[in-house]
């Protein structure tokens, strides 16, 4: 609630006021009259959509970068982030520091298409799908979790990566439908993996759950 939130910070209530309002813009609060705003909580199914729709909109930003062509500068930049995501995949053993830090460059050459594509909502727009759905509180399930690092398992990652060079490739040879269809399916494939997890997660999970609910019979 308002006034008990800027109580516990001990300031005013218009910037605390002005503060829940941009996160439930932002889609991480949720306000219920009479109880007043809640966090947001993300399931599969958010998953899920989201991933759909960044599939379409990213799908937009590499036709977008076609129909406008590469300049050197900008093949090179490309050229360098690939380059720098292959001595991190196929280099020395794979630990968390390397995971983490292929997720950055991952991140890096999703962001180096949108700044491409030129269009300042798409990018907004993506970034709001991208972030939303990994949200997760102290009562996420363990499974929820561990189905996002299978993203970041080395094999996977090195999928990804050549999904990356084949999106560079058809930019870089002006095949626009072609990038625009590989984006898709590199951001829907990594969709089904964490849902695939997710789910057959939940369900070895119910059972057991119910299970334990069964009384004991004398």
């Amino acid at each position: 609630m308002e006034v008990a939130l800027a109580g516990e910070l001990g300031v005013s209530r218009t910037p605390v006021r002005d503060a829940l309002a941009r996160l439930a813009d932002e889609g991480l609060l949720v306000y219920q009259p009479n109880r007043g705003f809640l966090v947001r909580r993300f399931g599969i199914e958010d998953v899920i959509h989201a991933a759909t729709l960044r599939a379409s909109l990213e799908g937009l930003g590499c036709r977008l970068v076609g129909e406008r062509g590469l300049q050197a500068g900008e093949k090179q930049r490309l050229h360098d982030l690939l380059e720098a995501q292959r001595q991190v995949l196929y280099g020395d053993e794979w630990n968390n520091k390397r995971a983490l830090l292929w997720q950055d460059l991952n991140l890096d050459f999703h962001s180096a298409l949108l700044k491409l594509a030129g269009n300042p909502w798409l990018t907004d727009a993506v970034r709001r799908a991208r972030r939303l759905p990994i949200v997760y509180d102290s009562r996420s399930r363990p499974h929820d979790l561990k189905a996002l690092r299978l993203l970041f398992e080395r094999r996977h990652s090195q999928q990804a990566f050549d999904d990356h060079c084949r999106i560079a490739d058809a930019l870089d040879q002006h095949e626009t439908t072609r990038a625009e269809s590989l984006m898709r399916e590199h951001i829907l494939t990594n969709r089904d993996v964490v849902a695939l997890a997710m789910r057959a997660a939940a369900s070895s999970e119910k059972p057991a759950k119910e299970e334990a609910s069964t009384p004991a019979s004398d």
